[in-house]
């Protein structure tokens, strides 16, 4: 099988409120900053569709006619829409990158050509904020599909890569312009997914300021500005590679997230070429 995705752009306005629940309601929901006011967003939705290759064509699928499909199917229902009221899937649940999603999911599900299948949807509502559903993630109660939430965060810190393990000559073979004397640093990117049910009352995985707060106290604000090798305990034993700094990572947030959401996986960009990702060892 071979997969395609296809990129299609949508705007839309939404709004923080749910009109037959009650304003504290609303407040435990979507935070005390809630308002019915409409705000929007421009979104980037990716719609990943999977098939065979027709030797006769060498392609999956016309992608004019699944451009047409997604055209028709949903960027007439949502873009330009005021979605909570526009929009009957909203009529009474919270609009988020999660339940944009599903709704997405229902306009497209059997509505496709037999030939391929949709496997994947992902909906950028920010380059900070960034919703997937994956056929390979399985569906989860009441036929709801299963989510992955990704908030992306930055920090700048400073490292030096030198093993006691290897000799001085070794380590300057080894890691070059990394082993110098005094570290270098670096403006990381983390990307932090977290995957789970999307839950009915706050149409979310998992409640982004929470996240938000776990992430900043047990990584940015432990990490910004710092030194691994001299400022942070918890490397005083080991070489703070990128590759180190992504596992520590993962291990410093596993435990915060709770069931029934997951940590799913961490990225930490070191720069725009040196990318790390880490799942846990039992994925």
């Amino acid at each position: 099988m071979l997969s395609m995705t296809r990129r299609v752009h949508f705007s839309a306005a939404i709004a923080d409120w749910l009109p037959d629940r009650k304003i504290s309601e609303n407040e435990s929901i979507f935070g005390m900053d809630c308002t019915s006011e409409p705000y929007g967003h421009n979104y980037t939705l990716d719609v990943t569709v999977e098939g065979e290759i027709d030797p006769r064509t060498g392609i999956i699928v016309n992608i004019k006619e699944l451009d047409l499909i997604v055209r028709q199917r949903v960027l007439q229902e949502l873009d330009r829409k005021f979605l909570n009221r526009s929009v009957n899937f909203f009529c009474n649940r919270p609009v988020t990158a999660e339940t944009l999603l599903e709704c997405v999911h229902s306009l497209l599900n059997r509505q496709l050509p037999p030939i391929i299948t949709l496997t994947g949807l992902r909906l950028e509502e920010t380059p900070q904020h960034v919703a997937e559903w994956r056929a390979s993630e399985g569906y989860e109660e009441k036929d709801r599909p299963g989510m992955l939430l990704t908030r992306v965060y930055e920090f700048a810190a400073s490292h030096r890569l030198h093993s006691p393990h290897l000799t001085d000559e070794e380590n300057r073979e080894l890691f070059g312009k990394c082993n110098y004397a005094h570290g270098h640093g670096h403006n990381y990117i983390v990307e932090v997914t977290v995957a789970g049910p999307v839950q009915p009352r706050s149409g979310r995985v998992i409640d982004e300021a929470l996240l938000d707060d776990i992430v900043n106290a047990e990584v940015i604000d432990r990490y910004d500005h710092r030194h691994f090798n001299y400022d942070l305990p918890e490397f005083a034993d080991l070489i703070p590679s990128t590759e180190v700094v992504t596992k520590m990572i993962w291990d410093r947030l596993q435990s915060h997230i709770h069931a029934p959401a997951r940590l799913y996986r961490v990225i930490v960009r070191e720069t725009a070429r040196n990318i790390f990702e880490y799942r846990g060892e039992d994925e």
